[in-house]
């Protein structure tokens, strides 16, 4: 039987945090396997940190890796990642929280599995790093953009084959706002 083909699937690497810790235990995993990811900064922690990996920006990596952009152009989520051609895989890992990972274009022979951190936290209510509603333009740029995301983020959430979730929080977060059961398998850690 041929080996399979995987390709992991991360938001974007800027900071090297909770959630690209457990990038780094898939990628140890897999080391073989490319990360596709929206953008990678330059000189960050989670860039010196995947170093040695092969990391396969999105084509606005040039235009949203810098100054927090990545944060205001979240209508081009849709465009991101879309661009992707995954059709040489046979299965996708995503790792998922703020960027909306799941509805990469998914051929239908290519398996997915999402690690998700959190649905969305700025689309379904929940309070973020950056408190957009103290601006009135940002309160009206949300509810327009916000729209659309939730039902593009719906829309693949249910092409995802298995969800797992890092907590028991985010696996009732999974059920409720994608209708979907995930198993959870909390995050590693270092001993």
């Amino acid at each position: 039987m041929a080996a399979r083909k995987i390709a992991l699937v991360h938001d974007y690497l800027k900071e090297f945090g909770g959630a690209e810790r457990v990038l780094m235990a898939l990628h140890e995993m897999f080391p073989g396997a490319p990360i596709y990811t929206a953008f990678v900064t330059p000189g960050s922690t989670a860039a010196k940190a995947f170093a040695g990996a092969k990391i396969i920006p999105s084509w606005a990596n040039f235009l949203i890796r810098f100054k927090n952009l990545h944060s205001m152009l979240r209508f081009l989520v849709p465009a991101i990642w879309e661009s992707f051609d995954f059709s040489q895989y046979d299965t996708l890992i995503l790792s998922s929280s703020g960027y909306l990972t799941k509805p990469v274009r998914i051929p239908k022979h290519v398996r997915v599995i999402c690690y998700c951190h959190t649905p969305p936290r700025f689309l379904y209510g929940y309070p973020t790093g950056t408190d957009y509603k103290k601006h009135w333009s940002m309160r009206v740029y949300q509810v327009i953009v916000g729209h659309f995301l939730r039902l593009y983020d719906w829309y693949g959430a249910q092409r995802v084959d298995q969800f797992v979730a890092n907590s028991k929080e985010t696996a009732k977060r999974i059920k409720k706002f994608y209708r979907k059961d995930a198993t959870v398998i909390y995050p590693p850690v270092s001993l």
